[in-house]
């Protein structure tokens, strides 16, 4: 079904607000721009910028929505018969096929890499993204709730595994990001399954003192021999 005029309009518009503040939160800093300094920059009022968005968290996770969209998507897409690390797969894939095909991604990620409140203020939208997300994964046994515990950390997962192949992409460590995701899957398999090989290579070797007994005293043996 086609979408309004008017409904194409106030997605022009809310584009062209986030588009200004990006530009403006790379160049001056996210903290550091006001809302009139967006709206400014995107010939708007000041309260036309409240009627898009509340604030500039809110502003910043826009495209939050849309990546839930995606990954819900993915999930209920999945063939019937997909175990759960096949739909955990074809979701990641989807997120972030969906994510590198948007031209802010790196600008966003530079953005919250080096502000703090940039950073909590995107992460607190996608609690709703993994809510949505746990739901979707519930939908597909139909005896499980968002809360139960394995759609939650099947949810968990998912967006863990998308959120540090975008960061093995975004250092530059892979070039493509399908190929970051399948070091990411690897390493998470090696540190689950493997045995934990790091403990007994980092004890310290200590020294074995052998004890000698010389009336009521005990001493290393080295030290009873030079006696």
């Amino acid at each position: 079904m086609a979408r309004s005029l008017k409904s194409r309009k106030q997605e022009f518009v809310r584009d062209s607000i986030y588009d200004a503040a990006i530009d403006l939160f790379v160049r001056q800093g996210f903290q550091e721009t006001s809302v009139e300094d967006v709206a400014k920059a995107a010939g708007v009022s000041r309260r036309s910028f409240f009627r898009y968005f509340t604030t500039k968290d809110h502003l910043l996770a826009y495209s939050i929505m849309k990546y839930g969209d995606v990954l819900v998507s993915a999930v209920a897409a999945s063939p019937a018969e997909s175990s759960a690390i096949e739909v955990v797969h074809d979701t990641v894939l989807a997120g972030i096929q969906f994510s590198v095909a948007q031209p802010r991604t790196r600008q966003i990620m530079g953005i919250t890499s080096r502000n703090l409140h940039a950073r909590q203020a995107l992460r607190s939208r996608m609690v709703e993204v993994e809510i949505r997300l746990s739901e979707a994964f519930a939908a597909r046994t139909r005896n499980e709730t968002k809360n139960d515990f394995r759609p939650r950390m099947l949810a968990v997962v998912t967006l863990t595994v998308v959120d540090l192949s975008l960061f093995c992409w975004f250092k530059g460590d892979f070039e493509d990001c399908s190929t970051a995701s399948k070091f990411v899957f690897e390493q998470l398999s090696r540190v689950l399954c493997e045995p934990n090989k790091l403990q007994t290579s980092a004890k310290p070797q200590k020294r074995k003192l052998k004890l000698a007994t010389t009336g009521r005293r005990r001493v290393p043996a080295h030290s009873a021999s030079a006696m």
